[in-house]
């Protein structure tokens, strides 16, 4: 028997295979949740849903959903509609069952993303001199190159930390003995023990500066790459904005007793709202009118007032209560889009 294990390792591989858990296997007897026709198996055979039950770990649910993310097909019309005028209306009919008519939630927003993100680089990519040398105009009619300025800042703060350099050079040398004053006193030691803080703002002033001196490079080596690439690392931020917002509603409703999904699923619609609100406003852009890019800009007033209604429609909460956690939710949020948008900068410096 061991001769034909060594000849035929098969017959050992096969052995270890039997050994191994079988995988649970689904068969669902009932009403369909979407149309109610009788179920006896995997699916419905009356509308084609899934008849599995998504009341249970968000884990267990992740694995399932990133195999059909990268498609989108005609229920996407009557995805956007609820999304735009029914807030947390879609979460609740994912929760019921009925989701054979909508695009699911991933695979809307990554959509959503690619189409807003495309409207963003073109709309906004830089063509005339003036936009490449980011010139603007005062109140008096002059006009002022943003670049231009940037150096001279720079190039005034760099003379700075050389007066810093100087002076701290002069203290050490005085502090060690090699140049010799008289009635310095209590002024020496106050001198010294200052030399080293201006030494750490001239360090810090430096960095910084090296920072915005490679972001104008940059920019006059390249504009439109640099808008792409801020635009891409943008992208990337807010999908792990996305799950960290999800966290803040999960515990702002500790004790409402939903699952991680359900909020999940509620972070996944609003931020897809947001890039509907940004295609339609870029979509108003292209058009060149002039006369209605005032609408493009106040459209995005309807993504807090979206955020209000979804926490109250869903969470069903007093209409006071889901004020204050509509406010502490937003300064939350709104700390983290800007460590996002920092973050994107950052990383393009370091890079």
């Amino acid at each position: 028997m061991k001769l034909d294990l060594i000849k035929n390792p098969s017959v050992k591989i096969k052995k270890y295979i039997k050994k191994l858990p079988s995988r649970k296997k689904f068969h669902f007897t009932g009403l369909c949740s979407n149309c109610d026709h009788p179920v006896d198996g995997k699916f419905c055979t009356n509308c084609g849903q899934s008849a599995k039950d998504f009341h249970r770990p968000f884990f267990s649910v992740v694995s399932e959903s990133l195999g059909d993310a990268l498609s989108v097909d005609n229920r996407l019309l009557h995805t956007l509609v609820p999304l735009f005028l029914r807030p947390g209306y879609l979460t609740k009919e994912f929760m019921r069952g009925r989701r054979a008519r909508y695009t699911p939630p991933f695979r809307l927003y990554l959509f959503l993303t690619f189409f807003a993100f495309l409207l963003l680089s073109h709309n906004h990519k830089p063509e005339t001199d003036s936009e490449k040398n980011l010139t603007i105009e005062t109140d008096e009619g002059k006009e002022v190159e943003v670049l231009s300025f940037f150096d001279e800042i720079l190039r005034e703060s760099a003379l700075e930390n050389d007066s810093l350099s100087v002076d701290s050079l002069t203290k050490d040398s005085v502090s060690s003995g090699k140049i010799v004053t008289l009635n310095l006193g209590d002024e020496l030691e106050r001198d010294t023990t200052a030399t080293l803080p201006k030494r750490k703002v001239g360090e810090e002033l430096l960095s910084q500066n090296k920072a915005i001196k490679n972001l104008v490079d940059m920019w006059r080596l390249n504009p439109t790459l640099l808008i792409d690439n801020v635009f891409k690392k943008l992208s990337q931020t807010l999908l792990l904005i996305l799950p960290l917002f999800a966290l803040f509603l999960a515990l702002f409703y500790i004790r409402r007793k939903y699952y991680l999904l359900e909020h999940l699923l509620i972070s996944l619609n609003f931020h897809s709202f947001i890039f509907v609100i940004v295609i339609v406003s870029e979509l108003l852009i292209m058009t060149g009118v002039e006369l209605i890019y005032p609408f493009a800009f106040y459209l995005y007033l309807l993504i807090p007032i979206q955020l209000f209604l979804a926490l109250k429609f869903y969470y069903k909460q007093s209409w006071v209560k889901t004020f204050i956690k509509f406010l502490m939710l937003s300064f939350f949020y709104n700390i983290l889009l800007i460590s996002g948008i920092l973050y994107s900068l950052i990383s393009l410096v370091v890079e």
